[in-house]
């Protein structure tokens, strides 16, 4: 059996592995056998029998000025695993720390103008497409507000959303055009529910399970992203909220 890559596993290095090995075979021997044995550079034998040495897989003794290896009982392996195990388990409460400050962690970025506005359409697509596949949108904006800022770039948009295969659900003021509804209805995998009242805010809200993001229609469009989960979850809660009560669509 070739134990080196087992030994590997159990946390030596290729090198100190390989010297261990020999070491049980030959005793108690200076430098040179291992050397020989193992193949390896002298310089590299020397580095694994000190890293051993620490280890405590390997003791010496000096004799006429020169030092003899020894290898120590294998069942010394069941030692240094044992105290890596406590080691884990001292560090294990602060990395749960790292990890809980990680799920709280919010990121606000705020983009402009009509590439700000693209780049967002376009991390809401991702985001959807690498979660349950729909972008839930609340609009209250003018139903041109959106087709006249993405302009030129709607083609995109379109293809964009087949190719990540991503749903729409929109709830929108039931006074909306109906050229515009009609035109998001057509549009693949759209869905589209309206109110008539509630809907008042000149924005967009797109929703996804781990991120928001408000489009400010003004002079110029502004984007407010927020990632992080659980505020998307209390936006989702709210969409599902006004989904209940909102009318479905016909063209």
């Amino acid at each position: 059996m070739n134990l080196t890559p087992h030994l590997q596993t159990l946390g030596l290095s290729k090198n100190e592995a390989k010297v261990y090995i020999e070491l049980l075979k030959l005793g108690q021997t200076n430098v040179g056998p291992v050397v020989s044995k193992t193949r390896l550079h002298r310089q590299l034998v020397y580095e694994a029998l000190n890293k051993l040495v620490d280890k405590k897989l390997t003791s010496f003794v000096i004799k006429n000025n020169r030092k003899y290896f020894q290898a120590a009982p294998p069942v010394n392996i069941l030692k240094l695993i044992e105290k890596k195990e406590e080691l884990a388990k001292q560090i294990l409460p602060e990395l749960s720390k790292l990890q809980i400050n990680s799920i709280d962690k919010i990121e606000i970025h705020t983009l402009y103008g009509q590439k700000g506005f693209f780049d967002n359409l376009a991390e809401v697509i991702n985001s959807a497409h690498d979660t349950d596949g729909i972008i839930r949108i609340i609009g209250g904006a003018k139903d041109t507000d959106f087709y006249r800022t993405i302009g030129e770039k709607y083609p995109d948009y379109v293809k964009l959303l087949e190719k990540k295969k991503v749903k729409k659900y929109l709830i929108a003021p039931d006074s909306s055009s109906e050229e515009f509804k009609q035109k998001f209805v057509t549009e693949k995998g759209s869905v589209l529910k309206t109110l008539v009242f509630g809907l008042s805010a000149p924005t967009y809200t797109r929703i996804t399970q781990e991120m928001v993001s408000i489009e400010i229609y003004a002079s110029d469009v502004t984007v407010i992203q927020i990632k992080n989960k659980a505020i998307a979850k209390g936006y989702l809660e709210h969409f599902q909220l006004l989904w209940g009560q909102a009318d479905t669509y016909r063209a």
